[in-house]
């Protein structure tokens, strides 16, 4: 992997011809960039709008970041943009180690382990950002700020948006039910009430479109 080789010192040995007159280490920079390239190999449950494909993790991440900037000026939310959006796009990175596992998935709280164990690895890296990453992402699993609280309404309302517009095609995939949707979007129901009661309505058309299971 580039990240080991990385982090044993060894990308002075790199076949890319990198320029140092900056004074910055630029094999490093490189082994870990492409590190973090392998998001976009990393397949979620929800499809692109086309349904061609499932969509991949570093297209969520770029979504997400996207979807925190609307909502901010939307709802005029007060928060510090630059962390939430610089933790919207490091939230899944411990997924490069661990994978995607569908929020439905009774074994998803096994993969916390993977997921935390790489996110350390990553941070040893010679890369300044690297141990900013760790930060945030402990920050989000954490959800301990209003930023990384938002960043999480927004994570869960993206996949639920992307089911409405692909004919709930993930939902019945996994054969989703009205209260494992609403239970997993309490998050939502919490921090933003208006935002999940537009979600209900959406909820009840879904199930007389036998997209979800009225259970």
């Amino acid at each position: 992997m580039i990240l080991i080789e990385m982090l044993k010192g060894h990308g002075k040995n790199s076949d890319v011809d990198m320029n140092h007159q900056s004074g910055c280490d630029m094999d490093n920079i490189y082994s870990f960039l492409i590190e973090l390239d392998k998001l976009k190999n990393v397949t979620r449950r929800s499809y692109v709008s086309d349904l061609v494909r499932n969509e991949n993790s570093a297209e969520h991440s770029w979504h997400l970041a996207m979807g925190v900037l609307t909502l901010k000026e939307e709802l005029k939310i007060e928060f510090d943009i630059v962390r939430a959006l610089k933790m919207a796009l490091v939230h899944d990175v411990c997924e490069i180690g661990a994978g995607d596992i569908s929020i439905y998935d009774p074994e998803r709280s096994k993969n916390e382990i993977k997921e935390r164990e790489y996110i350390g690895k990553l941070a040893t890296a010679p890369i300044v950002f690297a141990l900013e990453i760790e930060q945030l992402w402990e920050e989000y699993e954490a959800q301990s700020t209003v930023e990384s609280r938002w960043v999480k309404v927004v994570d869960r309302l993206l996949p639920f948006m992307m089911n409405l517009n692909t004919s709930g095609k993930a939902w019945i995939e996994q054969g989703v039910s009205k209260s494992q949707v609403k239970e997993i979007n309490q998050h939502i129901a919490k921090e933003v009430p208006e935002v999940y009661e537009w979600m209900l309505i959406q909820i009840d058309a879904a199930i007389e479109k036998g997209w979800l299971k009225n259970e």
